[in-house]
């Protein structure tokens, strides 16, 4: 009898141990069980959990099934853009260190006044594995410099458009024109359409009700929810998309606009400026300019009796042809007639040091780290300095637009031309 009982006891801790082997196998096999393959290279369900929680915890959206649920398409959509992206780098020779993914974290914590070193540990705390963020922001930051290494090389404007560009500006005073703040939730073939918009709506409701959109929108961008994008240029109606100019046309500055609907996904817009156009005078902010340039002596000692030297040479040229003429036979051949140059591209040093001349005045010799220079202002008209600066400032929008539509259009082709095998 008592053997009876010993072996009965023993088959079922047999029985136990195994079932309990065997939900810990099933567990871990769950961990990594696949949601997708890209190219080859897996997405598990692992990465999946990580990066809900991340977006979750970070949005202040409800933890439960249904905001999952939800979310699921949309985070699988991300992540195969994600891996995608990183494989392309990988082929660039482009890479990201650990320390650019820390100085990023120490901006997101500087901006939202948390002590360094504890978003992570605050995140931890909600459940968001510890790795979660670092591998979103790493993610962020090669998207940033692939785009930068792809896209802007083919960036390419021409005098045409730059015309006639700037004749449409100057037609347009007396309009109003905006600045806009905007979260865009784009569709996807994994997300239903209606789970898109129910996340849309939580995420506005968060923002009505905390009066924090800029916070709300920042999060959201970095954990891979949605975009977010903010004007630094004004914008006329004309370059706004119809319907959601319908929804801000009129708001109120702040105000925050109705979910709106379009054909690619999902907007909440913030109508952070609006005013009548006038064209901005910004003939005070060019200058046509030449310079010359010395190398720096060998001795830092001798740098201050090089500069004298330099100010006597100097001090007696009249034009910006007689600087041109100095440059054949002295200073180090690097001395050009620049012409019409945006103030704000000089170094400041530069700029204070011509501030106060006159025209064909040469300046006191200006110290920098790679020389020393001596520079002139050519000539002074304004209604030329004007026109530059306009057309400088629509060459700048102009290539901020080019360089978006261009990497949306990188983007897309790269999913297409990619091997995707969605498991869920």
């Amino acid at each position: 009898m008592f053997l009876k009982v010993i072996v009965t006891i023993f088959c079922l801790f047999a029985f136990n141990l195994k079932s309990s082997i065997s939900q810990n196998e099933n567990n871990k096999i769950d961990l990594i069980s696949i949601v997708a393959i890209v190219n080859d290279e897996p997405i598990t369900i692992m990465d999946l959990n990580s990066r809900t929680q991340l977006i979750i915890a970070s949005s202040n959206l409800p933890n439960n099934i249904e905001t999952k649920r939800n979310l699921q398409g949309q985070i699988i959509q991300s992540l195969i853009q994600e891996k995608l992206q990183a494989q392309e780098a990988e082929k660039l020779g482009i890479r990201v260190s650990n320390k650019e993914v820390e100085n990023t974290i120490k901006i997101i914590e500087n901006n939202n006044n948390i002590p360094h070193g504890v978003l992570i540990e605050t995140l931890y705390e909600k459940g968001v594995p510890r790795s979660a963020l670092p591998l979103r922001l790493e993610a962020n930051l090669i998207v940033d410099k692939l785009l930068q290494q792809v896209i802007n090389p083919k960036v390419i404007i021409s005098q045409n458009e730059i015309n006639n560009e700037y004749i449409s500006y100057l037609s347009n005073e007396g309009k109003y024109e905006y600045k806009l703040s905007e979260i865009t939730f784009d569709y996807n073939t994994l997300s239903k359409n209606n789970n898109i918009l129910l996340i849309a709506k939580q995420i506005r409701k968060k923002i009505i009700d905390e009066n924090n959109f800029e916070e709300i929108a920042k999060r959201i961008q970095e954990n891979g929810t949605g975009k977010f994008k903010k004007d630094n240029f004004w914008r006329l109606s004309n370059t706004i998309n119809a319907k959601t100019y319908d929804n801000i046309k009129d708001l109120k500055e702040n105000d925050i606009s109705n979910l709106i609907l379009l054909n690619t996904g999902i907007s909440i817009v913030r109508l952070d400026k609006k005013r009548k156009f006038k064209v901005p005078n910004l003939s005070q902010t060019v200058e046509d300019i030449s310079f010359i340039s010395f190398d720096l002596p060998i001795n830092k000692s001798k740098t201050n009796s090089l500069i004298e030297e330099i100010r006597n040479k100097t001090i007696t040229i009249k034009s910006c042809n007689e600087m041109s003429e100095m440059t054949k036979f002295e200073g180090n051949n690097r001395g050009k007639n620049i012409g019409k140059i945006v103030l704000k591209s000089l170094p400041e040093h530069f700029v204070k040091g011509i501030e106060n001349i006159k025209v064909n005045q040469p300046s006191y010799p200006i110290l920098a780290e790679d020389g020393i220079y001596v520079m002139m202002v050519c000539e002074r008209n304004n209604k030329l300095n004007q026109e530059f600066a306009l057309k400088e400032k629509i060459k700048e929008n102009i290539r901020a637009r080019t360089a978006n539509s261009l990497k949306e259009r990188y983007l897309l082709d790269l999913n297409r031309r990619a091997l995707i095998d969605i498991r869920m």
